[in-house]
């Protein structure tokens, strides 16, 4: 699972945003704003602020030091290291402030980067020895998390490892843009930043660090056996406090489970370590020794600083993989008797963690994390109960440190009522999971309960019941969701928003107060004071890409996506986009999410020169490997074929062509499936590429492209899924799925005729329209939600099921001020931008209602 989510989720109740803007002014050290002696220069980037002497003498790469520091004693070797560069002249960085330490070691954190509060930059060999051995001597004792990626010098908070000192970038394996070094030969590599450390084969290895190998190869020589008696056999769960592991005790050969825990790291809202909750739920587990729904303790044990509870391993799937598998309204067309075996069986889990909670709490302890994935179900269908590391007891007043967004209530954060709510929630989970949806809007109860009636068959007044009981766990009512916070009088009164009609789409002035409504939603969140995005989306806005720029997550895709629909943004948002576009000058290069896309975009806005400028950019940039539409050499040479005619420049037309030939001619087969990654983005610029010369040998390779992507496929339950490299999952959606390499298939099957088409590809596009059928949809976005699957029906001729769509939208709408809104992933927070938020549901929707709105390599492959 993306941890980035609820990192990205502190900064504001309403929106994703960058954890930085989380902190308070007065949180940062002294040494951000301490005077600097002459010509030693400072500036921010991120949440590290960077300090360099009058005459840096860096090499681009070599061997970087980290200081590790737990928050508390963060400040006082940040001044310490500060003195000591100023007196040695070297380059540094360090975290800005107290809160920024705390967040980048929670429990969330990214453990490849937790640990780093400082990082020098020795300019030689001679330089990182001197580094090492006088930094060890003076902050020597100093606590703080193991950085994962690095080689530990001593016993210190010292570690190192070999990488850029610039700030460089290339695409990975997975497609992803990610930091970047100087290979052997002088192209760039990824800067793998892993778990692991590891030294490139051809990086130099000054003596020091080969002494401090040698060190602790010889330490490891020296443990035996008997200090870790476990073969670990599978990882089950990572976080930044430590993992989770399926192991065998080598001295029984029993099954075991090991948890791990990291001292200082996977901080908490109570600033607790990941070995405190551990040393806690072992004092739970005792407590409730002998229970059949809680994991017996076999042992705890420490190996070198890491701690473990060695626990009984239970047979069983976690509860969300069940429901995934079983929900009824998952699955096309439920009939009766499975709509009825699945209430049976949900109410029976109900029942069943009812008890188990009754039972925790006569030893007097609250469980304080129950959700879906800590609760196991047996081969037989009995329930457990896992991950007891924050239960605390009954009569405990402060509020657990951690909770699962979607379980928890701010009003029922004491004793009992936490674990009430919490199973009042995994009852909504089992029959409509919208619990993350109540923290921006406490309706969504109230049409829970209404779905859940119309749809299970229950007793009367059941739906109801379930939604007073999240109320009763609140304290008598649901508080209201961020959403429902109004503004302040000085602010005006909020319009009030039209209510979403049930009407189909041929109904024009029934949805014509929709689109009104959701663009004036999506201009009202608009911030031209920020640099670094324009409009709220995705946490993809944030970080190394820039994609809050783009295509896909930034404003050129909500700027493009208001002006098709016929409500133009303000000229000021179009210069803003020129503007930072113009002032970074390291962005991708592709379609969704860089230079060619913006461009795309600007000559759409009406402002050619710009774009102009851009593509000067782009066709000096060296292009990316990636053979992919989103990122990579399809998506460039779509965008070049589209901006031939506004720009007047004919050569872009031949060099898009000159790309197409190459990618088909080569085959190079992409990192990741489907249409933004897959062989069908090659496909869509095929089809392209065939509706601007009339060449056969396009439709060829475009259904060879298409074949391929099928190879990988898969059809379960008569539904096309593509596999998800990253997260492993089968994926219906546009962009990563199924119906994204189906509606190619339809539009190749129109220009070629169906029946000239291989038995597969029909298979396939049945396949894809089964797969639009389920009700239960996670997401409203356009690449990856409802509106994805609502388009493809209207791409296939399907208004009817469209329709159906359209009115299920009601589930993720929100009010947002007086105005329309909807959710992002992992439906947290809202979104505006185009793969994830309302300006994707908005061209959607006015695609169903007034007509197409063209969206390169999707909607526009004439």
């Amino acid at each position: 699972m993306d941890d980035r989510y609820e990192r990205h989720c502190l900064a504001d109740p309403l929106f994703y945003d960058d954890p930085a803007r989380a902190e308070r002014p007065d949180d940062r050290f002294a040494a951000a704003t301490t005077p600097l002696p002459p010509g030693w220069q400072r500036h921010e980037h991120g949440p590290w602020v960077h300090v360099r002497p009058p005459r840096p003498r860096l090499p681009e790469q070599g061997w970087k030091v980290h200081v590790s520091a737990t928050p508390d004693e963060a400040e006082r070797v940040i001044d310490q290291v500060l003195a000591y560069c100023l007196e040695h002249e070297l380059t540094w960085k360090f975290l800005r402030g107290r809160a920024t330490v705390h967040m980048l070691n929670s429990k969330y954190a990214d453990r490849r980067s937790s640990g780093k509060l400082i990082t020098l930059y020795p300019e030689d060999d001679a330089r990182l020895t001197q580094v090492l051995d006088e930094l060890s001597d003076l902050l020597k004792g100093v606590p703080g998390p193991y950085v994962l990626s690095d080689l530990r010098y001593r016993e210190g908070p010292l570690y190192l490892r070999f990488g850029s000192f610039s700030e460089r970038y290339c695409t990975d394996e997975h497609g992803r843009r990610v930091p970047a070094m100087s290979g052997p030969d002088g192209e760039l590599v990824p800067d793998v930043r892993g778990t692991v450390f590891a030294v490139p084969d051809w990086a130099p290895v000054p003596e020091v660090v080969k002494a401090q190998l040698a060190a602790d190869a010889e330490r490891e020589a020296a443990e035996t056996a008997e200090d870790f008696p476990f073969e670990v056999t599978k990882a089950l769960h990572f976080s930044n406090g430590g993992g989770v592991y399926l192991a065998t005790d080598r001295r029984d050969g029993r099954q075991v489970v090991l948890r791990e825990a990291r001292p200082h790291a996977g901080l908490d809202h109570a600033d607790r370590d990941a070995v405190q909750r551990l040393l806690s739920e072992r004092r739970v587990l005792e407590a409730l020794a002998g229970l059949d729904c809680v994991p017996a303790l076999h042992e705890y044990r420490q190996v070198w600083e890491h701690h473990y509870l060695v626990e009984e391993y239970i047979e069983g799937e976690r509860l969300e993989e069940v429901f995934t598998r079983t929900c009824p309204l998952a699955h096309p067309d439920p009939d009766e008797a499975e709509l009825a075996r699945y209430t049976t069986w949900a109410l029976d889990v109900v029942e069943q963690v009812t008890g188990m909670l009754a039972a925790l709490h006569e030893r007097g302890l609250v469980f304080g994390d129950l959700h879906p994935n800590n609760v196991l179900i047996r081969p037989d269908g009995r329930c457990a109960l896992v991950d007891f590391e924050i239960s605390f007891p009954v009569d405990d007043a402060t509020a657990p440190p951690l909770g699962a967004p979607g379980f928890v209530s701010p009003a029922a954060r004491r004793g009992t009522a936490v674990d009430a709510y919490a199973l009042a929630a995994l009852r909504l989970y089992l029959f409509l999971p919208v619990n993350h949806l109540l923290a921006l809007d406490s309706g969504k109860a109230e049409l829970a309960a209404r779905e859940i009636s119309a749809r299970y068959p229950v007793a009367p007044g059941f739906g109801a019941e379930v939604a007073q009981a999240l109320h009763r766990a609140a304290g008598g009512k649901l508080p209201p969701g961020a959403t429902e916070r109004r503004p302040g009088a000085a602010d005006g009164p909020a319009p009030s928003r039209p209510a979403w009609p049930q009407a189909p789409a041929a109904d024009t002035e029934a949805w014509r107060p929709v689109l009104d409504s959701l663009a004036a939603g999506i201009l009202a969140t608009a911030t031209p004071e920020r640099a670094d995005r324009l409009f709220p989306g995705d946490v993809e806005q944030f970080g190394p890409t820039h994609n809050g720029l783009g295509l896909a997550h930034g404003a050129a895709g909500v700027l493009y996506a208001l002006g098709a629909c016929g409500r133009p943004a303000p000229a000021g948002h179009t210069d803003w986009l020129i503007t930072r576009t113009g002032a970074t000058p390291d962005l991708p290069t592709g379609l969704y999410d860089g230079l060619t896309g913006i461009a795309w975009t600007l000559a759409r806005l009406g402002a050619p020169d710009a774009a102009g400028a851009l593509v000067e950019r782009l066709l000096a940039a060296e292009l990316p490997l990636d053979p992919g539409l989103g990122s990579g050499r399809a998506g460039i040479a779509l965008g070049l074929l589209d901006l031939a005619g506004p720009l007047g420049w004919d050569h872009l037309a031949e060099q898009a062509l000159e790309l197409g030939h190459e990618l088909a001619r080569e085959e190079r087969a992409p990192l990741l499936r489907g249409l933004l990654d897959g062989w069908s983005g090659q496909a869509a610029l095929f089809l392209r590429l065939h509706g601007h010369t009339g060449g056969s040998e396009w439709l060829t390779a475009a259904e060879a492209a298409l074949g391929r992507e099928l190879d990988e496929a898969d059809i379960t339950d008569g539904m096309l899924f593509l596999p998800e490299d990253r997260f492993r999952r089968k994926l219906p959606y546009l962009a990563a799925g199924g119906v994204g390499t189906a509606g190619l298939i339809a539009e190749l099957a129109r220009r070629t005729g169906p029946d000239r088409l291989p038995e597969r590809f029909a298979e396939a596009l049945a396949a894809a329209d089964r797969a639009c059928l389920p009700d239960l949809i996670a997401a409203a976005g356009l690449f990856e939600g409802r509106a994805g699957l609502l388009l493809h029906q209207l791409r296939t001729g399907n208004p009817a099921a469209a329709d159906r769509h359209l009115r299920l939208l009601e589930w993720h709408v929100m009010d947002h001020r007086g105005h329309l809104a909807f959710p992002g992933r992992r439906s947290l927070r809202l979104s505006t931008d185009l793969a994830t938020g309302a300006a994707g549901v908005l061209t959607t929707l006015h695609e169903a209602v007034l007509g197409p709105v063209p969206l390169p390599g999707i909607t526009d492959l004439a």
